[in-house]
């Protein structure tokens, strides 16, 4: 479990959230030792060394108490607070936890209903392909044009989930639309069900799915149904099971009736890239399908997607990008035996929007319409992206940057004086330490910064700083010099932080630029060896 709010206890002991007792007290002897206020020549370094060294009992204090510890697993510092408040009325932990737990639900609801409650997917379909053929311009009045919307809310329970939505499709004035009621249940800890019936105007359905998860990593699922335009019940039933390690999962589904049907597949996640492959059989198709995508950047990804079977051959190629905290934008190109069709999408806080445009019908595709399809949007997009959304974004992002910064400009100050203090409160041990290492050819941290600063472009150059502008040690950069600290932390020719602690909550640490993203970026020299290596702010860092 991790602290939800506060100071992180466990990065101020450098320990993991599942230690025992006993690693907290080696933890904590090895810290006081050298955080004691007597240890301390000046009586400035004694006052600092008293600071931290109240911070470091106050944590040990918390994690060795098992009551107070699983309230600050779970609730944090404000849970330990609340704890403190009502242990004067002579309240039980249980009770403690009950009360908090009510309060913390209360604000949640009040958050909830202070948003709009509602998810749904709207969906509009063109044809363009009168502006590039003359003659389907000239039989375009004739052309049902075609639009349809489709929408659904939902009010979620601890164990159930009911839904109410609807659906709707209009041709030149006449329409057709349909109820949607559906349930969601937890039946167990493993199983759960879901009923689901839409009432229409031209057909009704319903299915009746069941899921259970039949070990630790394979799952099941029975799904009936019934529609008129199927032709009465089916069934289908299904298997996912993890293939080789976490990333990868295989799936095995089996359509019983009324028209039968197999298909399996094997799909894989790991760090940016993603990709799909399946494969169905049976009489109303059979084919090949799948797709492979890469996380481009933290707000860009790109999508290639392919289908060949007897119902379909298309390629398409697409990209989403994030334009804001809840909204992103999306643009795909499909060509096959369907056309050209040009896909637009909008996703803004759960609501979906697609335009699906037709750019030609397959009968008139020409190798200058699929070429200007596939060229041309892309050409527009990037122009728009690098010459008006990004100096756009970047100048937004700055502006807040600067407010932010300016408005924690005191608090920053006197923390990196504090982060200051520590590491000189280090520097005669860690010393000692790094000259040992330097004997042995083992492990020695040159330099390590902690804050917010520029990506590297490649490799550094020689010579090159491991930040722009350090050694300035000025009180406007986003970052801290954190070597002293990184240096303490070194024992064996090792140096091991354990992924999920806040390192801003570390001896020698502190929060340069609180509200944005940190990274530790650590220039080290091992069996002689220059390496650099930067990690996120919750990442686990092991060296060499």
């Amino acid at each position: 479990p991790k602290a939800r709010a506060g100071r992180d206890f466990y990065a101020a002991l450098n320990v993991k959230r599942d230690a025992s007792e006993d690693d907290i007290k080696r933890a904590y002897r090895r810290l006081a030792q050298v955080a004691h206020p007597d240890k301390q020549a000046s009586p400035a370094l004694r006052e600092a060394a008293a600071r931290d060294f109240n911070r470091l009992n106050e944590a040990y204090e918390v994690l060795t108490d098992k009551d107070r510890r699983r309230i600050y697993d779970v609730y944090g510092e404000a849970g330990l607070a609340a704890g403190l408040e009502v242990g004067h009325r002579h309240k039980t932990i249980a009770e403690i936890s009950e009360e908090f737990e009510r309060a913390r639900a209360k604000e949640a609801q009040q958050r909830m209903e202070a948003k709009l409650n509602f998810r749904g997917s709207y969906g509009f379909s063109f044809s363009a392909a009168h502006l590039v053929d003359a003659e389907i311009a000239q039989r375009r009045r004739y052309v049902a044009y075609k639009r349809g919307a489709k929408l659904s809310s939902g009010v979620l329970d601890d164990r159930a989930t009911g839904y109410v939505g609807a659906q709707g499709q209009m041709s030149r004035g006449m329409g057709a639309g349909g109820l949607i009621l559906g349930m969601r249940v937890a039946a167990s800890e493993h199983t759960s069900w879901e009923l689901a019936t839409v009432l229409g105007s031209n057909q009704s359905a319903a299915t009746l799915a069941t899921t259970r998860q039949l070990s630790e990593h394979t799952a099941g699922n029975l799904t009936y149904s019934y529609s008129d335009a199927q032709g009465g019940l089916g069934l289908a039933v299904g298997l996912e099971r993890a293939l080789f390690d976490e990333h990868t999962k295989g799936s095995l589904s089996w359509n019983v009736g009324p028209t039968s049907g197999m298909s399996t597949g094997v799909a894989r996640t790991k760090g940016r890239n993603s990709w799909k492959f399946d494969l169905s059989v049976g009489p109303a198709s059979t084919g090949i399908a799948g797709f492979f995508a890469r996380r481009w950047s933290k707000k860009t990804s790109f999508r290639f997607g392919f289908r060949a079977g007897t119902t379909a051959i298309d390629v398409d190629f697409g990209g989403t990008r994030r334009v804001g905290h809840d909204s992103a934008v999306g643009m795909s190109v499909a060509v096959g035996i369907r056309g050209v069709h040009l896909k637009l999408r909008f996703n803004h806080s759960g609501q979906r929007f697609s335009f699906p445009v037709l750019i030609s019908p397959y009968q008139r595709l020409t190798p200058t319409i699929v070429a200007c399809a596939l060229a041309l949007p892309w050409t527009i997009v990037f122009a728009v992206d690098r010459y008006l959304v990004s100096p756009a974004v970047a100048k937004k992002e700055a502006t807040a940057k600067a407010k932010l910064r300016e408005r924690h400009r005191e608090r920053v100050a006197a923390a990196k004086a504090e982060a200051a203090e520590a590491a000189e409160m280090l520097r005669r041990d860690t010393e000692k330490r790094t000259e040992k290492e330097r004997s042995v050819n083992g492990l020695v941290v040159e330099e390590a910064v902690f804050g917010n600063f520029p990506e590297r472009g490649g490799v550094p150059r020689r010579g090159e700083p491991i930040v722009s502008g350090w050694g300035s040690g000025g009180d406007d950069d986003a970052w801290v010099d954190v070597t002293t600290a990184l240096r303490f932390q070194v024992f064996d020719s090792s140096l091991d932080m354990i992924e999920g602690l806040d390192k801003a909550g570390m001896l020698g640490f502190c929060d340069p630029c609180p509200g944005e993203e940190k990274f530790l970026r650590v220039r080290y020299r091992y069996r002689g060896a220059m390496c650099e290596v930067t990690v996120g702010e919750n990442d686990a860092l092991a060296l060499p």
